[in-house]
């Protein structure tokens, strides 16, 4: 039967859902022996197999719900991590003796207070029975449902992270997240249902108080997304549950809603074995529970050995200060084991890098090896540029000289550059200037002549690289300048040069296909240069283009003529470029 206005069938599923076979025969691991002065001693916990494999082998998540991993890196270790990948970058690792487990006489390494120092760890891993509570397999589906909708591979939490972080100043506000998850949901990018402002705000609480690699600060931070995300899926599930129970709709529930919710999912319960449940709940007696306190109810039945201070700040009746309270005993702590050191280094993650011979890799400086793996800043100095004229002269000449000129000067020689990342906020104050420019001839004309200084109304690609370096650095993409000139020249005289009259069309093509590349590094999911409907929907959310599933379905038809369920990703961003600025596709600058 239906419980409140949830139908029976979401309850069937989550009674019906189970781990793959591998997983049902596996065993949980339990990590222990961290002490509390020790940097990562959040890593102890109870982690539960998952429904996926890494490296095709069997894989553990905490059952406390949080980003953390137990995982083969397919290389000879077993590591600790906050997210699946090489395992580069992680909290602890051990030799692996076994690929079926990471359970070994060898002993776990740990990077020490200073964060550079790995050491041998007191630190036990044992197996123990996994759980079978409807709770934990419900957290156990969070993985695998995540991936589903791009919250869980790097390319897809980049592609977020750019939309979200409007400016670029690596943290979001609750606002910015509540427009993103409405976004997504009204275009059916994401489920409807994750669009829940009382599971949001337990999310966003969780995540900017609890998380690991919290700032203590009102705001969501680069390194805290992928747990912001892994909490606004999970907070959701539980007010599925919670709002199925809620039979009267006044977002409480008292034990006899408890009771057939709990009945519902397969959690069978005397109306005695209710009571005492809802009592563990109830805690000021008064006969109803909150969502908030029911978090705290199914925490517990997770992970019931987590440190109980954690949910002190949901239970009803309690005031602020006993939040903040625990929120300054966190920094504190985070303090006293010399994490302050790396919140000064431009806000740098807790994860590290295990030694592997090359302390220090340059890959750290992109977007990480992981998402979430640093809050670092992401950059590339390719555009960099400064005057070697002021360098003094060491005598050398041709490329070899340069390079002893500037190796004598050291950190002089760029300390007075900087470099900056490319954000939603540039491109939109240059969309508007990019415009403006479309709808003033005047304008156009003195662009004009500014790329072809020889008067001859053509221009070369070699022309157009040179102009857009020095104009628009912004622009400076070569894989998206390629791909605005062909789209240019097959709009215009289909020859190997761009003429006066089709200047337009380069100007619009190359902001267009310059911000589709920076964002969605070609949006192709499969990395085979086509865009099925799913990936169609997710671009058009990511760009501003809010369309309802039909409405959008209606317009990936349009582009799809030979309904062969896919498209190109050129095809695209000519539709793309038709939409957002037609005026740039119409009009032409006559020939003098």
């Amino acid at each position: 039967q239906a419980v409140g206005h949830v139908p029976a069938k979401h309850f069937r599923q989550i009674r019906r859902s189970a781990p793959l076979p591998f997983v049902a025969m596996a065993m949980a691991l339990k990590i222990a022996g961290c002490t509390p002065d020790q940097k990562f001693a959040f890593i102890n916990d109870t982690y539960e197999p998952m429904q996926v494999q890494h490296n095709d082998r069997p894989a553990w998540v905490a059952r406390g719900v949080a980003a953390r991993y137990i995982f083969h890196t397919g290389k000879g270790r077993w590591v600790i991590s906050k997210v699946m990948d090489d395992g580069y970058k992680c909290w602890a690792y051990i030799k692996a003796t076994d690929d079926a487990s990471p359970i070994s006489p060898e002993q776990w390494q740990m990077a020490g207070a200073d964060g550079n120092t790995w050491g041998p760890v007191s630190v036990s891993c044992q197996s123990v029975p996994a759980c079978n509570d409807k709770f934990v397999q419900l957290r156990m589906s969070l993985d695998s449902d995540m991936k589903k909708y791009g919250m869980i591979e790097k390319e897809d939490l980049k592609k977020l992270w750019r939309a979200l972080d409007y400016n670029g100043n690596n943290v979001v506000s609750l606002a910015e997240i509540d427009k993103l998850v409405v976004e997504h949901c009204a275009c059916g990018a994401w489920p409807s249902w994750l669009n829940n402002k009382p599971a949001l705000m337990r999310a966003y609480k969780k995540t900017v108080m609890h998380d690991p690699d919290s700032h203590g600060d009102d705001f969501v931070h680069k390194n805290e997304f992928h747990d912001l995300l892994l909490n606004i899926f999970w907070f959701n599930k539980l007010w599925q549950i919670f709002s199925g129970m809620d039979g009267g709709q006044d977002r409480r529930i008292d034990v006899r809603e408890f009771q057939g919710g709990m009945n519902a999912m397969g959690l069978n319960m005397s109306p005695q074995e209710a009571q005492d449940e809802f009592r563990k709940i109830d805690v000021n007696g008064g006969g109803q529970v909150l969502f908030v306190e029911f978090c705290g109810y199914v925490r517990h039945r997770v992970n019931p050995d987590a440190n109980p201070a954690f949910d002190q700040d949901i239970l009803e009746g309690e005031d602020c200060s006993k939040a903040a309270y625990f929120t300054a005993k966190k920094l504190e702590m985070k303090n006293q084991i010399g994490l302050d050191h790396h919140m000064a280094c431009q806000g740098g993650s807790s994860i590290i890098g295990h030694p592997h011979g090359h302390p220090g890799a340059t890959r750290d400086l992109s977007f990480g090896a992981s998402f979430g793996a640093s809050a670092a800043p992401s950059f590339s100095t390719r555009d960099m540029s400064f005057d070697q004229t002021q360098l003094p002269n060491t005598g050398g000449s041709g490329k070899r000289g340069r390079h002893e000129t500037l190796r004598s000067c050291g950190n002089a020689a760029t300390c007075n550059h900087q470099v900056k990342n490319k954000t939603f906020a540039d491109f939109d104050a240059l969309e508007a200037k990019i415009k403006a420019m479309l709808s003033d001839e005047t304008q156009i004309k003195g662009l004009w002549k500014c790329l072809d200084f020889n008067g001859n109304n053509i221009v070369s690609l070699a022309e157009i690289d040179k102009w857009v370096v020095e104009k628009y650095p912004l622009l400076n993409h070569k894989p998206a300048l390629i791909r605005a000139q062909k789209a240019t020249l097959a709009q215009g005289n289909k020859k190997d040069w761009v003429e006066k009259k089709e200047f337009k069309f380069l100007v619009t093509n190359l902001f267009y296909y310059n911000k589709l590349f920076w964002l969605f590094d070609q949006a192709d999911a499969g990395k085979d240069h086509r865009m099925d409907f799913k990936e169609f929907q997710w671009c058009l959310s990511m760009c501003g283009l809010r369309l309802s599933p039909t409405k959008a379905k209606a317009e990936f038809d349009k582009v799809d003529a030979d309904r062969g369920g896919q498209i190109l990703f050129d095809e695209f961003c000519q539709y793309f470029v038709s939409k957002k600025c037609p005026e740039g596709m119409t009009q032409f600058i006559a020939d003098e």
